[in-house]
C-alpha cells in the first residue's frame, strides 16, 4: 500500500513539474496569471511532498519528531492556499479582496504554527505518530472556505468571459471533492494529492480555454469562439450584426489608442444591453455580433437600451462613433447560420447607407 501511495505522490509531483516547465513558453497568458499558476503548482508539489514525508515518519524514532512537526506545519499552512490561488487564476480579484484573503490565510498559518507547540490543531505523540487536535476543524474550515471561494470565482469567470464550459469546471471541482471525501472517510486510501493534481490540470485546461476564446481588447468572445459557436447553433436565435460608423476617421484624427478606447466602450455598451440575453462577439476590427437566445423578439427595445448607453458614454468620450445594426431571425428549419448572417449584414449595410445619405443631405 505504501508503494502505491509513493507512486501517486511521484506522479503528482512529476505532473506539476511539467506544468511549471510549460509556463516558460506560454506566451498566451499574462505574466500575473503565469505567476499565479506557478504558485499553484509549486504549492501542490510542496504539500504533497510534506504529506508523503509525514506518512513515512509515522512511528519512526523519536529523534525525528521535530522534523515530523515541521513538515506537517508546512503542509497544513499551505493547503488552503490552493483554492485561493485557483480562484484568482480562474478570475482576477480586486486587490482589496486579495488583501483580505491573504490576511485570513496568514491568520490560519499562524494558528497552525502555534499548534506545532500547543497541539491544538494537530500534534505528534511521543511515538512519533501524527494526530488531529481538538481544533482541527479550523483547518477544515479554512480548506472548505478556499473551495467555496473557488466555486464563486467560477461563476464570476463564466459570466465575465461568457464561457459555456462552467458545467465542466463544476464537475472537475466535484471530482476533487469526491477524492477528498474518500480520503476523509477512508484515511488509509491516500488519493488526495493525485486527485488535486488532476483537478489542477483540468482547471488549467478550462481556464486556458476561457482566455483563448476571449478578445483581449474588448473582453467579448473572439472570432474563433464566434465560428465555433455558429458551428454548434441548432436552435432558433436572433443574430444581430453591428458595424462602427466612420471608425477609420476616429483612428486617423485621434490615433489608434483612442480608437481602441472607443472599441472597449462600445463593447461594454453592447455587453450591458445584450449580455443577459445572449452571447456577444467581436468578429473583426470594428465589427460585432450578438446571438440572442432570450427575448429574441425584443430587438428594438434592446437596441434602444444600447443607443441610450452609447449616448451616456458619449458624454465622457465625445468622439465615440455611432453604430449601425442589422438583424435576422435564424430558424434552423429554414436557414443556415451563414444565410441568416448574410441577411443581417445586408440589413446593416442598408441602415449604414441610409444614414450616410441623410448626413450628406444635411
Amino acid at each position: 500500500m505504501n508503494e502505491l501511495y509513493t507512486a501517486n505522490i511521484v506522479l503528482s509531483v512529476f505532473a506539476m513539474a511539467i506544468m511549471l516547465f510549460s509556463l516558460r513558453g506560454d506566451l498566451s497568458q499574462s505574466k500575473l496569471r503565469n505567476l499565479l499558476c506557478g504558485g499553484l503548482y509549486a504549492t501542490i508539489t510542496i504539500c504533497a511532498l510534506c504529506e508523503w514525508a509525514g506518512v513515512q515518519m509515522d512511528g519512526t524514532p523519536p529523534a525525528l519528531i521535530p522534523l515530523h512537526i515541521a513538515v506537517k506545519t508546512i503542509e497544513l499552512s499551505l493547503a488552503p492556499l490552493i483554492g485561493l490561488l485557483a480562484g484568482c487564476i480562474i478570475h482576477p480579484c480586486p486587490w482589496k479582496v486579495v488583501h483580505r484573503l491573504l490576511c485570513l490565510a496568514g491568520f490560519h498559518a499562524l494558528l497552525v504554527l502555534l499548534s506545532a507547540f500547543t497541539g491544538l490543531m494537530f500534534y505528534v505523540d511521543a511515538q512519533n505518530f501524527y494526530h488531529h487536535g481538538v481544533l482541527y476543524a479550523l483547518y477544515m474550515l479554512a480548506y472548505g472556505g478556499s473551495t467555496v471561494f473557488f466555486l464563486v470565482q467560477i461563476g464570476f469567470a463564466c459570466r465575465a468571459y461568457q464561457y459555456t464550459g462552467g458545467t465542466q469546471l463544476l464537475l472537475a471541482t466535484l471530482f476533487v471533492l469526491l477524492g477528498l471525501m474518500v480520503q476523509l472517510f477512508l484515511p488509509m486510501v491516500k488519493i488526495d494529492w493525485i486527485t488535486i493534481t488532476c483537478g489542477a490540470l483540468m482547471m488549467s485546461k478550462f481556464s486556458s480555454d476561457m482566455v483563448l476564446q476571449t478578445d483581449g481588447l474588448t473582453q467579448l468572445v473572439n472570432r474563433l469562439g464566434y465560428e465555433h459557436y455558429l458551428a454548434r447553433l441548432r436552435v432558433p436565435a436572433t443574430i444581430l450584426m453591428f458595424d462602427v460608423d466612420r471608425f477609420k476617421d476616429v483612428n486617423d484624427r485621434h490615433g489608434h489608442l483612442m480608437g481602441d478606447a472607443c472599441l472597449r466602450t462600445i463593447a461594454n455598451c453592447i455587453r450591458r444591453a445584450y449580455g443577459n440575453y445572449g452571447t456577444c462577439f467581436r468578429i473583426g476590427g470594428d465589427e460585432f455580433c450578438v446571438i440572442l437566445m432570450k427575448h429574441m423578439q425584443s430587438v428594438e427595445s434592446l437596441w434602444d437600451e444600447l443607443v441610450a448607453a452609447m449616448a451616456k458614454a458619449r458624454q465622457e468620450e465625445p468622439v465615440l462613433p455611432k453604430l449601425s445594426m442589422g438583424y435576422a431571425i435564424f430558424d434552423p428549419e429554414h436557414l443556415t447560420p451563414q444565410e441568416a448572417i448574410e441577411e443581417a449584414d445586408q440589413m446593416m449595410y442598408r441602415v449604414k447607407q441610409s444614414r450616410k445619405k441623410a448626413e450628406q443631405a444635411k
